[in-house]
């Protein structure tokens, strides 16, 4: 299905048909938005930067905070439960709770994976993961709180080979 996009606020609109491009030609933020045939097509051409220009430590950056992305968004996909902030992050750093052993948590490939980040730290790698579309939080109720869901442009970042620039390491060192 084709897409508009915006690529100054990342917000895309998926067209039922062809005429309705003609409709979407600029964003709520006054930006003018880009037609593209499929979301891979925005990702790997924009979002995704391999720019080899880019300076050695530039690349590491963004190849160490994909790194992480990935792990993140891998050990959501695998989660066979809905699950909010604290507990995620619970997994992620191989916290032995009871809920964790009760749905066998602790047997996930990615369990204790970020064991060594604080969870200031997750919580700040979260947020940005979330605040560039990867995961979004879906409200429950008041008791429940909110879930955790892999978004469709987190499921593509997650199985693409290309890395991007998530933004959290100047935040956390």
């Amino acid at each position: 299905m084709p897409f508009m996009i915006c690529k100054k606020c990342d917000v895309y609109y998926e067209l039922a048909d062809i005429d309705a491009e003609k409709d979407l030609k600029v964003c709520q933020c006054g930006f003018t938005m880009k037609y593209y045939d499929r979301l891979e097509d925005y990702l790997s051409s924009v979002d995704c930067k391999t720019d080899e220009s880019l300076p050695v430590m530039d690349r590491l950056v963004m190849d160490y905070e994909s790194a992480i992305s990935r792990i993140i968004l891998h050990c959501l996909s695998e989660i066979p439960i809905d699950m909010g902030v604290k507990r995620f992050m619970l997994i992620l750093k191989g916290n032995d709770s009871p809920f964790i052993f009760k749905y066998k948590l602790d047997k996930l490939n990615t369990y204790a994976m970020l064991s060594n980040f604080s969870e200031e730290h997750l919580r700040t790698i979260l947020d940005s993961i979330m605040d560039n579309g990867f995961i979004k939080t879906e409200y429950i109720s008041q008791y429940d709180g909110s879930n955790l869901e892999l978004t469709e442009k987190g499921r593509i970042f997650l199985n693409n080979q290309n890395n991007s620039e998530i933004g959290f390491l100047e935040q956390i060192t």
